[in-house]
């Protein structure tokens, strides 16, 4: 009989070991997706994964979604005051998507404590409610990236423990890294983005981009049961692709640059017949005013009219300069104000062109050509007799 009650026993113990053993089983996982061929995939992607056998979870949690349907998208998102939601859902379903676009997925499953694990799932279980879901995306300080960092601050506190590592290139680097072989979207993005993207990056900063909270977690570091560990306990890939998706198309190699370059030499000998001849013709120079003049409106609305921190003090307003769209209409005129106008403005253009290895601001190579062309365009109407 005490054998009987003694079996019993250590049957009951190994159970209740056994029960919690299955009840602390949650893990949470980094998934990193690579680049989409879409220019809004070209960044990759970051998302959550929470999985439990004993409580048959298996889901994703994805701050990358938002609702094409709703009133003004085009208008909101150009302002920066669209609303990007979180979204959890079946993790197969998630896989799928990427199966098909045949994009790669890694995973990095994480060290943590139950308790850790347990304080993640349920911050994001709360932050998936419809009353909590939705956020006003930043490119640079909350998207589908930085929320993974700041989720497991938000649940590990002072526990987790980032690199302090300064890198020795800017976040417009890291950027231009990932659209290299997209030359119009890298040129467009260039034009539009400001000073606060010059600044270099950090560790922490950089997380903005999928790639870095990969890299980045692997150098994070946490603090269980009063032990420094590892934070990924370990990395695979749960989506194999073939080959990394290419933006290489015709229009890669038919860069603005090189547009541009061919119409900056085609002006340079125009002026000189112009100049040689005596003559002076003004389409062109309205032209090229008035289109430099809606990139200069184009930078005040994006720094002053929108929620977008990236495109703030952009310093190409010196040269694209908003009042040249009045100017245009006045390269014919010998009044004092306006031929002293197109010289100051014509020093001023110079000057960018002159000091731009100097200047804080990082010029796209497509914008040298522009800049030769406004300065002697502009010096050209400023000093004609």
């Amino acid at each position: 009989m005490k054998r009987l009650i003694i079996i019993a026993a250590l049957l009951l113990q190994c159970m209740a070991v056994i029960a919690q053993d299955t009840s602390n089983d949650l893990k949470i996982s980094i998934l990193t997706c690579a680049q989409g061929k879409e220019i809004y995939a070209a960044f990759g992607h970051s998302a959550f994964r929470v999985q439990s056998q004993s409580r048959r979870i298996d889901k994703v949690y994805n701050y990358g979604t938002f609702n094409y349907n709703q009133p003004m998208f085009v208008l909101k998102f150009v302002r920066g005051f669209l609303d990007y939601a979180v979204s959890g859902y079946d993790y197969k379903i998630f896989c799928h998507e990427y199966i098909v676009e045949k994009r790669e997925v890694r995973e990095q499953t994480l060290n943590l404590t139950a308790d850790q694990a347990q304080a993640v799932y349920d911050f994001l279980e709360w932050n998936a409610l419809e009353k909590n879901r939705y956020y006003k995306y930043n490119f640079l300080e909350d998207n589908c990236a930085t929320r993974i960092r700041d989720v497991l601050t938000n649940a590990c506190g002072e526990n987790i423990i980032y690199p302090d590592t300064t890198y020795s290139f800017t976040l417009r680097d890291a950027i231009d890294e990932r659209i290299d072989d997209m030359p119009w979207f890298r040129f467009g993005i260039t034009l539009l983005m400001g000073l606060p993207v010059d600044q270099k990056a950090t560790a922490m900063t950089a997380m903005f981009l999928p790639d870095y909270v990969h890299s980045t977690a692997d150098e994070t570091k946490i603090i269980k049961n009063g032990q420094t560990e590892p934070l990924v306990k370990r990395s695979g890939v749960v989506v194999r692709a073939e080959k990394p998706v290419s933006h290489k198309d015709i229009l890669t190699y038919i860069s603005p640059a090189l547009l541009l370059w061919i119409l900056c030499a085609v002006w340079i000998w125009f002026t000189y017949k112009e100049i040689k001849r005596e003559t002076y013709h003004s389409g062109g120079d309205r032209a090229l005013l008035f289109i430099l003049g809606l990139f200069g409106i184009l930078f005040v609305v994006m720094w002053f009219f929108t929620e977008h921190t990236v495109t703030a003090w952009n310093m190409n307003i010196l040269w694209a300069m908003p009042t040249h769209v009045v100017a245009a209409w006045a390269v014919k005129s010998t009044k004092p104000f306006w031929k002293s106008y197109y010289k100051v403005t014509a020093i001023i253009t110079g000057a960018m062109l002159i000091f731009a290895p100097v200047i804080p601001q990082h010029y796209d190579p497509a914008f040298y050509p522009i800049l030769v062309m406004a300065t002697m365009r502009l010096a050209r109407i400023g000093w004609r007799q």
